[in-house]
């Protein structure tokens, strides 16, 4: 009996693996973009950006990889609009990068590899009594952020598929923070210039929707 269930367990296992694996360069182009604005909307309070992403078929297990994500948060608080903050976030990136890709089965394939994109943000929060203004924070970063990743899609049918991946990103960047509040005269100002180094390890939370032509 262990016999027999071994044999089939293994003819299985051989169908399926003897299935002949699509051809990564049958279509030189993939463009995709990520499903986290279908539920939040291209402005949101989420966090999630709106990105989108070129790939280019190099060779039979290569690409190279083109994108650019953007974020807008722009909403105001308050309590009958007497008193109320009023907040502006701002976000977008380019990207460039290489995937090498090992398929596993003729419909998981797992890929790794790392980008390179220069990115800015922007983040102000403003606070005004009957519409008149009593202080203002800003935030602004400039900088460059390089990103390994590993990836795994899964291919509904030769033209589409559906992947994600996890990364980790080390950036670089320029951050200037200024302030101002009214103190009931006149504006009384500050401004601080540094430099900053930052880590950040993202697990496989987004999902690309990648079409191939």
């Amino acid at each position: 009996m262990k016999t027999i269930i071994t044999i089939i367990f293994v003819s299985i296992f051989s169908i399926g693996y003897s299935q002949e694996l699509p051809d990564l360069k049958a279509y030189s182009k993939d463009i995709g973009f990520n499903t986290n604005f279908l539920l939040n909307g291209f402005i949101n309070s989420s966090g999630n950006p709106f990105a989108v992403m070129l790939k280019k078929q190099k060779t039979s297990n290569s690409a190279i990889r083109y994108g650019t994500s953007f974020y807008v948060d722009i909403f105001a608080s308050g309590s009958g609009g007497a008193a109320y903050y009023q907040y502006d976030n701002y976000a977008i990136s380019l990207s460039i990068g290489k995937e090498k890709q090992t398929q596993l089965t003729k419909k998981w394939i797992f890929y790794y590899g790392g980008d390179l994109s220069p990115f800015y943000q922007f983040y102000q929060q403003q606070y005004y009594q009957l519409n008149d203004l009593q202080n203002e924070n800003n935030n602004s970063e400039l900088g460059l952020r390089v990103s390994p990743f590993l990836g795994v899609r899964f291919q509904i049918n030769d033209r589409l598929y559906v992947g994600t991946e996890a990364l980790l990103r080390l950036s670089y960047s320029r951050k200037q923070i200024s302030s101002k509040y009214n103190n009931g005269a006149e504006f009384i100002k500050s401004n601080h210039n540094f430099n900053n180094i930052d880590i950040q390890a993202l697990p496989a939370t987004g999902i690309f929707i990648f079409y191939r032509f």
